[in-house]
């Protein structure tokens, strides 16, 4: 690429499909990388005294300006002239080579037990199970934990990433990647001292010369599944094929490897079309979450559009009692116990599996779990109710520029159970879902 006037403003701006180097027409040697997750790396290009053409990365923008970035290149495209040999290559020798340089796994260990104690997705579960953080971590970059940290590229990175074949045996898995991806992040940023962790006493000590992962490609910025741009929603017919299939037992035709009695999946994709919630929501709801008497289910970490958690208390109709109803003491019915259990009493898995299934069973195609809390949504709508009660059923930002309120109301509102006294217009939208799901059903 023809070298380019970099200015504050065009970096800022800058969004590319394919990782792209903006060589700077002011510093010799020195350009931008620029990947299509949004990272923004400055490096310097040189030849070396013995005609070795070099790359090296001297740091991310914006923690690095351009002013201190056209300053430190001179410095370093020097050094890569007066070098003989590969400079990339002899730093990673000696970073090797530091006694001190910890393992990948010896790292993430590190953090779990520093940075990581006070984060709720780095504890470890009840039954002393890894955290959720560690082992999406493990999972993914599994060939790489033994490596030092220091030794791993962030080519090596994306390769793991890339190459990830979940053991459900589905045909991707972009959502779990960039979960790993992103535990990770932080991992690496305060092991390097990078972000928000530059402050002294925030970093590690020593810190480390290791790879950004945000020059790695997030699998998930261009999956439509997960940033929502698919429209997918189950069709009337489909809905009638798969509503006989949602049961308790599980129907045989599934051909479930679980015995029949002790596979409650199908209920919960029941649950998610009567509900509009997220899977994650489901899985995590324990019988204390559930008000019979008053018909609610109390949701306490509900993702938010803003970024981090936050509760929700959504009133459930009586086609969601006369479900949960239906799940046997066997499974376990404790405060503690969660609605709907695996085999082993932990979180569900496997859904690519019971997806598939039904899937094949129903005769349907092409649809997956986040497509049916979009047909919940999209039948509502149809169903004349308000964008805004919606909105509050599948637990996303208010839009207050659509009711024409002010955003400072937030701090002033609060649930409060009116069951008995005012008609709420979630339960009634609901209802009137499970109605029509009824009628479906029936037809």
């Amino acid at each position: 690429m023809a070298k380019v006037d970099l200015t504050d403003h065009m970096i800022r701006r800058l969004v590319v499909e394919t990782r792209t180097d903006y060589p700077d027409a002011k510093a010799p040697g020195l350009s931008l990388r620029v990947t299509p997750a949004g990272a923004k790396t400055w490096a310097v290009r040189g030849t070396s005294a013995d005609g070795a053409k070099q790359r090296l990365t001297i740091g991310t923008y914006p923690d690095m300006s351009l002013r201190d970035a056209r300053v430190r290149a001179a410095s370093v495209l020097a050094e890569i002239r007066g070098a003989s040999g590969n400079l990339n290559a002899a730093k990673r020798e000696a970073a090797t080579a530091r006694s001190g340089d910890p393992t990948l796994g010896e790292l993430i260990a590190e953090y779990e037990a520093g940075p990581g104690v006070s984060k709720a997705t780095w504890a470890r579960t009840k039954r002393d199970f890894d955290s959720e953080a560690r082992k999406r971590i493990k999972a993914v970059f599994a060939g790489l934990l033994d490596r030092r940290v220091t030794d791993i590229p962030d080519d090596d990175f994306a390769d793991a990433m890339m190459t990830y074949a979940p053991k459900s045996g589905a045909e991707k898995a972009n959502g779990q990647v960039s979960k790993a991806r992103a535990y990770l992040m932080p991992v690496l940023d305060w092991s390097a001292g990078r972000g928000k962790f530059r402050v002294a006493g925030k970093r590690r000590r020593p810190v480390l010369d290791v790879a950004d992962i945000r020059d790695t490609l997030d699998p998930a910025s261009d999956d439509e599944e997960i940033t929502g741009t698919r429209d997918r929603a189950l069709r009337v017919d489909e809905l009638k094929r798969i509503w006989p299939l949602l049961v308790y037992p599980a129907p045989a035709e599934l051909e479930m490897k679980a015995h029949p009695d002790l596979d409650i999946r199908p209920l919960a994709v029941r649950f998610i079309l009567l509900t509009g919630a997220r899977l994650a929501e489901v899985c995590a709801t324990r019988w204390r979450h559930i008000d019979r008497d008053a018909k609610t289910w109390f949701k306490p970490r509900v993702k938010s559009v803003r970024g981090g958690l936050r509760t929700q208390l959504l009133p459930i109709p009586d086609a969601v009692i006369q479900l949960l109803d239906e799940i046997p003491d066997h499974l376990g019915q404790d405060p503690d116990d969660l609605v709907f259990p695996s085999l082993a009493g932990t979180e569900l898995g496997n859904w690519s599996r019971i997806t598939s299934a039904i899937m094949k069973a129903s005769r349907t195609a092409d649809w997956h779990r986040h497509d049916l809390r979009r047909t919940a949504a999209t039948i509502m709508r149809a169903a004349g109710v308000e964008l805004s009660t919606i909105d509050r059923i599948l637990a996303h930002q208010t839009d207050h520029r659509r009711e024409e309120s002010s955003r400072a109301i937030d701090a002033y509102l609060a649930d409060i159970d009116l069951s008995g006294i005012a008609e709420d217009p979630q339960r009634k939208a609901l209802e009137r879902l499970a109605d029509i799901y009824d009628r479906i059903s029936r037809s």
